[in-house]
């Protein structure tokens, strides 16, 4: 982690404030294809966390990144842009052991939609009022059955 402290340090700073509802960054890639092409999930707006509330943001590792999910802690759900909408998924399942509200494995169904969520708990690095996700993956499957498998890259935040 010595390697890391200065540019991890400026990095979280970063992306904290876009969890805290800092300015939105426009990204030059806003949306995420399925296999026919056709737009998967798009940019996510800045989400605003309440007080105690927790949330795993969730970018592609596109050469663009794309803030495409969050997922929170309480209430149990995950928030995804479906055709310039979001929507809301409830958390059906979870397992392992839970980072800051968080778990390895979740999975969440809501208006035809199934997004299961997956990081490795030993590789993520704690930080004070939250965690650095390095790897996940995120299968998406949309209401007319394509599924999408999305690798991505991922930071708990919690709000004070």
């Amino acid at each position: 982690m010595t390697r890391c402290v200065k540019p991890c340090v400026a990095m979280v700073a970063v992306l904290l404030a876009a969890c805290a509802g800092g300015a939105p960054v426009e990204p030059a890639a806003t949306a995420l294809s399925d296999p026919m092409g056709a737009p998967a999930l798009a940019e996510l707006p800045t989400q605003q966390l309440a007080p105690g509330q927790c949330a795993l943001v969730l970018w592609s590792r596109n050469t663009t990144a794309v803030r495409f999910a969050v997922t929170l802690d309480q209430p149990a759900v995950a928030r995804v842009s479906v055709r310039g909408r979001v929507v809301e998924l409830v958390r059906v399942a979870q397992s392992g052991q839970a980072i800051h509200g968080q778990f390895p494995d979740q999975h969440y169904r809501g208006e035809g939609i199934s997004l299961g969520v997956s990081f490795v708990s030993g590789d993520v690095r704690q930080l004070t009022g939250g965690a650095v996700v390095s790897s996940a993956v995120v299968e998406y499957v949309d209401p007319a059955g394509w599924t999408s498998i999305i690798p991505a890259v991922g930071l708990i935040a919690c709000q004070a």
